[in-house]
């Protein structure tokens, strides 16, 4: 962009909030015809549940709380609060529509007493949603069985390390005392051979977990244990190979430090090289999480990987390569450094991850104001995400984190992980089989990539050569266009099919050295260059004193890119949002110039391939590419509207103006793109498989008619008692309303696809019929619905919002048009307001 302006401020029509009306019931589906044999079926499977309760009898001495499952018939609902009537309390709900509860009465006296009155055994009343269970099932040890225990189950003379995680009742007290017997009975088994114990644990608002050390045996106990939810092998990180990169150091010149109130980036990872001339000037400190003491990971804070160093230069720097090519370096934020991986790179056997996330977290942010950006580029391959799972546990930390810290306003970035075509024969099929083979399952994002508030990073090739051989046509990178995907990222979608990865950013290339299999039998291995290559890779620091620079690829080092972006917007906007700042971050993301015909669309395909070709678009580059000079600054043509910090009541809705874009706008041949992103930070739970989020948000764009016909649509639609079809039924009244005219703006991608995440964005081009709006301005209308979230606790939510408006000619003076409008705009709102005094 040619110049620079401050965002503008996007009209909120005030005083228009409109309500939902309260929903009861929370039963749905048909009424059962053979109600008295269903109810004595219910009734039988009771006893079944009961009995084994009354005659456990337990080494570990744990309270025998009835915990199983009720399984809902299909089109059959089944509401927390019908759940609570039955004298019961919800643990869990699986995406498969089964609600995991427990009982403190071991009799279930009140729900038998309702199952009698609805199976005819006794008169009174007919409690008719009783219908919609199905079936109650006891969990079975192989239900507490995690996915990496599963993958490598505990040998026999095998002393383990292991997560265990307990069924949070909600009672911290309780679940402290049950960790604590657990521990004790650990310590009365353990024996010289076989010392086991219970080295770590947290508790949280939901999370109830401990690092232990059993034996097959002792596992085998605790898989009986109706208040184990899981037990599963603990996560390791994992990390790219790097090369060397060689460069003089001499003429380097001597690196300033930012000015002392610019944003800090906390990279979590294998610690920084503290004496690396490039960091030291920019390092605000650096620390060994949890162990302070120097106990369990030796070396202290330095980096003895060198994984951490690297995503270090790149979260200070940015386009370190570009710093070293203009002999510049001028790190735009200061850096943090907390190492949490011994010296082969991983995770400490006797500390949980999550222990070693929240002790880090809380130390740097409590004690530095000025560190508002996480950087993790750390996940975990054997944790793949599929669909209808249920979130990763790092990764539902790392959100809780972020919710309990709104008032901090701290954004994470996290890389999206790298996945391997372990199914290609041979190297060569790399090459044939790219890009397609990035839609397999097994390149599905990993955790904790599946954070629902962080920002999640996919990589790109920089569409690049081997420098020290560019002739030698058997030496070939896979991806040989700038913006194409790199051949190891991932793919989305996340948890309830929210987009994911949300963005992404360089992270570099393969190259195969294919001159290997002439006349040679080799391994497919051997095929593949032992290291990353000068030219395609990611040119960052070095923990090595004899070089400043090495090269490497990897999701891990796209994700710095984009924590420097975050990190900057931070420094201009130190009193904005996280909301506000991923909200920019997003919004002004755009695809490659170049993007693989497999991710491409046109208007020549059917719709379904249409919508098909979209979300594999959405799944591999989720919103696009970043663009700071676009996130942090307007231009002649190109307007950013902005709201931050807007607090809405669950249930209700907020409407917003965007002023009438003038004829210049349409009558200059361009192109011309309006875009809206909103973002939000609402509570989370992994234990919940309908809802990962507690309150969810969306938003509808309209045009050409005036606001209050929509305000009248919405205030209908609020009559009803489906509250997660309210948005639908609005937009279905004013299309009726309204049959055959286009008041309905048609974002992409849709609201279906945007509206599952916690940030969303939807685009549109506009065309000079849109010219025929009846010189009206659009109305966006924004609502927020309750899932589970606890009236009692969670009354509003807050929010960012984030539009803009561009035209490809920089000639169209399109900012000073619209801050006009929007000023009068204010003057005739504040006019109106003083008449009121």
């Amino acid at each position: 962009m040619g110049n620079q302006f401050e965002h503008l401020r996007l009209p909120r029509i005030i005083n228009i909030e409109l309500p939902r009306r309260a929903t009861g019931g929370g039963f749905g589906g048909t009424k059962r015809t053979d109600v008295s044999e269903h109810g004595k079926q219910l009734l039988g499977q009771i006893s079944s549940l009961i009995k084994p309760v009354k005659q456990k009898i337990s080494p570990f001495r744990l309270d025998p709380k009835l915990i199983f499952k009720i399984k809902i018939a299909d089109k059959h609902s089944f509401s927390d609060n019908l759940v609570t009537q039955i004298g019961l309390n919800i643990l869990a709900r699986e995406p498969n529509k089964a609600i995991v509860v427990f009982s403190s009465d071991n009799e279930l006296t009140e729900f038998k007493k309702r199952l009698e009155s609805y199976s005819r055994i006794k008169d009174g009343h007919k409690y008719e949603y009783l219908g919609a269970i199905d079936e109650l099932v006891p969990l079975e040890p192989e239900d507490r069985i995690g996915h990496l225990l599963d993958i490598k189950r505990v040998q026999h003379g095998e002393l383990a390390p292991l997560d265990l995680e307990l069924w949070h009742t909600g009672d911290r007290k309780e679940m402290q005392n049950y960790l604590d017997k657990i521990a004790q009975v650990l310590e009365e088994l353990s024996s010289g051979t076989a010392p086991m114990r219970m080295s770590d644990k947290y508790i949280g608002e939901y999370l109830c977990i401990a690092r232990i050390k059993v034996t097959h045996e002792v596992l085998e106990l605790l898989l009986l244990e109706e208040m184990v939810k899981e037990i599963d092998r603990p996560p390791q990180p994992g990390f790219e190979r790097t090369g060397d990169y060689n460069l003089p150091i001499s003429s380097f010149p001597e690196v300033v430090p930012p000015p002392e109130d610019n944003c800090g980036i906390l990279v979590i990872d294998s610690g920084v090289l503290r004496g690396h001339p490039l960091i030291a000037p920019v390092l605000g400190e650096a620390e060994v999480f949890p162990d302070a003491k120097r106990e369990v990971i030796q070396g202290g804070p330095d980096d003895v990987h060198g994984h951490g160093t690297s995503v270090a230069g790149i979260a200070i720097y940015g386009n370190v390569e570009n710093c070293i090519q203009q002999r510049s370096f001028n790190p735009t934020a200061w850096l943090f450094s907390a190492r949490v991986t011994d010296e082969d790179g991983k995770y400490d056997e006797d500390i949980l991850v999550e222990t070693q996330l929240d002790e880090a977290i809380h130390a740097f942010i409590e004690q530095y104001p000025n560190c508002k950006v996480i950087n993790i580029s750390l996940g975990n391959a054997d944790q793949i995400y599929r669909d209808g799972m249920k979130q990763f546990r790092l990764a539902a930390k790392i959100d809780e984190i972020a919710y309990q810290y709104q008032h901090k306003n701290i954004v994470f970035v996290i890389s999206a992980g790298n996945s391997f075509y372990e199914e290609a024969e041979s190297d060569e099929q790399l090459i044939t089989d790219y890009p397609k083979y990035l839609l397999n399952e097994s390149a599905r994002i990993i955790d904790p990539a599946t954070s629902a508030i962080a920002l999640t990073v996919g990589s790109l090739s920089f569409g690049r050569g081997s420098i020290t051989e560019p002739s030698d046509v058997r030496r070939q990178a896979i991806a040989n266009l700038s913006g194409y995907p790199s051949p190891f990222t991932r793919k989305g979608f996340g948890v309830d099919g929210m987009i994911k990865p949300d963005l992404v950013d360089f992270g570099g290339d393969f190259v195969l050295d294919l001159k290997y299999r002439e006349g040679l039998d080799l391994p497919k291995a051997r095929l593949r260059l032992p290291d990353t290559v000068a030219g395609v890779s990611v040119v960052t620091l070095s923990k090595e004193y004899s070089s400043l620079f090495h090269i490497c690829s990897g999701t891990s080092y796209a994700a710095p890119r984009v924590a420097n972006l975050v990190a900057q917007l931070f420094t201009k906007y130190p009193d904005a949002s996280s909301n506000l700042i991923r909200a920019l971050i997003v919004n002004s993301a755009v695809l490659p110039k170049e993007i693989p015909p497999e991710f491409q669309y046109n208007s020549n395909q059917s719709q379904s391939q249409k919508t098909k070709q979209i979300e594999n678009q959405l799944a591999i580059y989720g919103y696009g590419q970043s663009d700071l000079e676009r996130a942090m600054y307007s231009a002649n043509n190109y307007v950013v509207l902005s709201e931050d910090n807007i607090l809405i009541p669950l249930g209700k809705f907020h409407i917003y103006e965007i002023p009438q874009l003038p004829p210049e706008f349409f009558e200059v041949k361009g192109t011309r793109i309006l875009s809206i992103t909103l973002a939000f930070d609402p509570p989370t739970r992994p234990t919940r498989g309908d809802s990962y989020l507690g309150v969810t948000m969306e938003f509808n764009l309209f045009k050409g008619i005036h606001r209050e016909s929509i305000v009248n649509a919405y205030v209908d639609a609020s009559k009803t008692d489906v509250p997660d079809n309210f948005a639908e039924i609005s937009l279905d009244i004013l299309k009726k309303k309204y049959k055959g005219s286009s008041i309905v703006s048609k974002l992409s991608p849709t609201s279906i696809l945007r509206k599952k995440g916690t940030v969303q964005r939807g685009q549109v081009e506009i065309t000079p019929k849109a010219i025929k709006y009846n010189n009206l301005p659009m109305i966006l209308v924004v609502n927020c619905n309750r899932k589970w979230a606890n009236p009692d606790e969670i009354e509003m939510q807050r929010y960012a919002l984030v539009a803009s408006i561009s035209h490809s000619d920089p000639q169209v003076n399109l900012y000073n048009r619209m801050r006009l409008q929007i000023n009068q705009r204010s003057d005739r709102e504040q006019e109106r307001l003083r008449g009121r005094v």
